[in-house]
Parts: C-alpha cells; sequence; structure tokens
C-alpha cells in the first residue's frame, strides 16, 4: 500500500502515544493528543499555553488528501503549522519537530497547505481548506530539554515517531548563511550549505517536500540588470510537464519584485526552452510566472552557469508595467504532488548590471 494511504490509521496510533506519555510523566510539565480533521478548517487551541523558553515537540502522523482519487496527498512537512497567540505562524520542518517558545501564550495547531496565506497572523481564504484527511499530533512540553525528555520516552515508544525526532535533530543543519524560508511556505530541511568536495554551494535534496528559501536584496531594475548562477542538477523530481497542479514538481531560482510579484527560472523534464507559463497553483497563479531555461537530462550531472536578463524575461512572460526594484531572490524546489526526488547545488549566485555586482552567495 502507497504510504500516504498508510497514514490514516489515526485510532491505533493515538493510542499507543497516549500509553507512551504514561510511562514517563515526570519528562514534560503538558502534553496533548490533537487530531486535526481537514474539513475543519481553523486554527485549534491545544489547551496548552507555553511560556517563552519552553522546548516543545510535536510528533505527528497522517496525511491531506489534495486528490484521494488520485492518490496525491501531503504529510505532516507540508501541512502542519502552529502558532503562539496571535501569531506569527510557522511549520514543522518534518512529520517531528521541536521548537523552543519564542513567546508566552496559548498554542495553537491547524493543518493546512503551505502557501495558502494571506497573512502571517495565520488568516487563510475558506477556499483553501481541503476536504479530506487528518493529522494526529501529540504536543510535548518539556520540563527540561527536548533532547532529554526524548531520551526518556524513546524506550517506551512503538509508533518509531520519537526515535524520528532524535534521528532528525542529530542531523539537522543550520540554514545557508543569510537565507531563510519564505514565512508562507515555512520550514524545510532540504536546504544547507557545503563547502568540502568541490565550490561552496547550497545543496537542496528534495523528496515529497516543498520549500522556498529567500535572500533579501534591495536592487533598482534596469534594462541590462541579470540573474547569473550556475548550478549542478542531478535529478528532477518530475519526468512529465510541470504546468498543471498535480505535476508541479520542479526545481528554480526567482527573483521577486517590489510589486508581489515573483520570476522563476526551472529545469523542465520536458517543455521546450524559453516556454513561460503562470503557476498554475491557486493564489500562486496571481503572483508567480516560470520561465523554462533548461529541459531534459542531457545537461544534467555537470556544473552549468546561467544568465538571464530579468527586464526582458519579465515583459515577455508577464508584461504590464514592469516593477522598479528587486527585493529578494528565491530557491524553490517542490516534489509533493508525484512524491519524487529533486537534487540540486547552487553556488555564484549575483545580480549583475553596468554599476556592479550584488553577490547572493555562496561564492567560489
Amino acid at each position: 500500500m502507497d504510504p500516504a494511504r498508510q497514514a490514516e490509521d489515526h485510532e491505533d496510533v493515538e493510542a499507543r502515544l497516549t500509553l507512551m506519555l504514561e510511562t514517563a510523566p515526570d519528562a514534560f510539565s503538558a502534553s496533548a493528543i490533537v487530531r486535526l480533521l481537514a474539513s475543519e478548517g481553523e486554527w485549534r487551541a491545544t489547551g496548552i499555553d507555553l511560556l517563552e523558553g519552553q522546548e516543545v515537540s510535536l510528533l505527528s502522523h497522517g496525511v491531506l488528501w489534495i486528490a484521494r482519487e488520485a492518490n496525491i496527498g501531503v504529510k505532516p512537512n507540508l501541512a502542519l503549522w502552529y502558532r503562539i497567540g496571535d501569531g506569527p505562524i510557522a511549520k514543522v520542518a518534518a512529520a517531528t519537530f521541536s521548537f523552543m517558545a519564542e513567546r508566552s501564550g496559548p498554542l495553537f495547531l491547524i493543518n493546512h497547505l503551505s502557501g495558502q496565506w494571506l497573512d502571517e497572523n495565520g488568516a487563510f481564504d475558506p477556499a483553501s481548506v481541503l476536504p479530506e484527511g487528518a493529522l494526529s499530533v501529540a504536543v510535548i512540553v518539556w520540563n527540561g530539554s527536548g533532547a532529554e525528555g526524548l531520551a526518556a520516552l524513546s524506550e517506551h515508544d512503538t509508533t518509531a515517531l520519537v526515535s524520528a525526532e532524535q534521528d532528525r535533530l542529530a542531523t539537522e543543519r543550520p540554514m545557508p548563511t543569510g537565507w531563510s524560508p519564505l514565512w508562507r511556505v515555512g520550514r524545510t530541511s532540504m536546504f544547507c550549505e557545503e563547502s568540502t568536495d568541490g565550490p561552496p554551494r547550497i545543496t537542496c535534496r528534495c523528496r515529497a517536500d516543498a520549500g522556498i528559501l529567500k535572500y533579501p536584496t534591495d536592487v533598482a531594475l534596469n534594462a541590462d540588470t541579470e540573474l547569473v548562477w550556475s548550478w549542478l542538477v542531478e535529478a528532477l523530481p518530475s519526468v512529465v510537464a510541470e504546468d498543471q497542479a498535480i505535476t508541479h514538481d520542479y526545481l528554480s531560482i526567482a527573483v521577486e519584485f517590489d510589486n508581489g510579484r515573483d520570476l522563476t527560472y526551472l529545469w523542465s523534464s520536458c517543455l521546450p526552452v524559453e516556454t513561460s507559463f503562470p503557476c498554475p497553483l491557486p493564489w500562486w497563479d496571481k503572483h508567480e510566472t516560470h520561465i523554462v531555461v533548461r529541459s531534459g537530462t542531457k545537461d544534467l550531472h555537470r556544473w552549468i552557469e546561467e544568465s538571464r536578463p530579468i527586464l526582458s524575461d519579465y515583459r515577455k512572460a508577464v508584461g504590464g508595467e514592469a516593477p522598479a526594484r528587486i527585493v529578494g531572490v528565491w530557491l524553490i524546489a517542490l516534489s509533493p504532488f508525484q512524491r519524487g526526488t529533486g537534487i540540486c547545488d547552487y553556488t555564484n549566485i549575483r545580480i549583475q548590471d553596468s554599476a556592479g555586482d550584488v553577490l547572493i552567495g555562496p561564492h567560489a
């Protein structure tokens, strides 16, 4: 059976989590097991009030269905969000996740598809609520450190969620220098910075996941402004055209403008080079435009330097009044729909024009 469909045995998982928590009550100060139904479409109070500085773990299980009949669903890494008090919102990076409370207040949870937000405090269009699926979430507020608490529960865990979180914490690496997750998509663990076995680079390893990193800039957009970068793509997350919602799995680099739009340069599996199209996903279709700069597998497994005339591309692909400034560079990776794998490295990213280069990094 497909793993997405195996994620619906909520009663069994919740019972196992309950038994586990009963074995080591001294390890935590508060806990709750919450089932978040997709159809509820609202923030759920956990009944737990956090104090600033407390460490919290969220151990989750389940699937939200985008299209059950097509077996397209997303796991908690793309759907579980939390908020302390009235915000701001944050997303887990994996089905198990730990964080330190940055403020005091009641803890709220929601299952909601990444990207579909109206503001950073968690408002959303009711039309963006997915109709089917559920997440079971164990919320644990530790008395001491999360690592110590997880160790105390590990020998009593029969769900494998505790060991999964221990493994995630042991292998977690910091974000690339200067980059941060785009707030509306949330945290991701797929990007990191490497400096061994080749030039300094940002690596991307995307498996049934989605993420966007942003590097903030403030650069005037002129006729000679170019985005320059080098990338080494080892695997594309789609084998079919990426211009439909249910196949929109891809790797790209993007520029964000001061008018709220962005232009992304993607490596397609089969669409012709210079093809452009609006993003096929809701909300993004009004803000994001894609341009195919590479196609097929011929150039995989080798470093390639790219250069794109941003203003000219904008006029051809988007049209209308041109923006005045570039306010960010993004790295984008999606593979939630077909649940494939995308593997890509980036280096020597910069914005250049007659006034000089703006280095985004990393650079050799």
